[in-house]
């Protein structure tokens, strides 16, 4: 069982590092990352402002980091308890397949994700531009 715990908390602590670095990047030069997507298409991707909520979520300003990605913003806690729900059994029973539920779930989260992504570039929703 500890195997499986390292195995499966590795990936999350070198991921939650990362941010972390990024955080401290950003706080300190003021440099942040851009989308590929916009910057060669003019597209805005689902994921457009992701990095800029995660700062505002650091800095506890939850207004600013809903505007910035709203839709990523409302499936983060979902995502979040999948996840770690799933992490738990793998843990403790070993099992790596997600439940019928589990798959339900994400894959409803992707397909929203997709029409977040078509009607934040839909000129009528300014609004969801980050």
């Amino acid at each position: 069982m500890r195997e499986r715990a390292i195995k499966a908390i590795k990936p999350a602590a070198i991921l939650l590092a990362a941010g972390f670095a990024y955080f401290i990047l950003h706080e300190l030069t003021g440099l942040s990352l851009f989308c590929p997507i916009y910057r060669f298409l003019g597209l805005y991707c689902p994921g457009c402002g992701v990095s800029r909520m995660c700062v505002h979520l650091l800095h506890g300003e939850i207004g600013s980091a809903f505007s910035s990605n709203c839709a990523v913003f409302c499936l983060l806690p979902i995502g979040m308890t999948i996840w770690l729900i799933h992490t738990y059994r793998y843990i403790r029973y070993g099992e790596t397949k997600y439940t019928r539920f589990e798959n339900i779930v994400l894959c409803t989260m992707i397909g929203l994700l997709v029409i977040f992504g078509i009607v934040r570039n839909i000129w009528h929703f300014d609004i969801l531009i980050p």
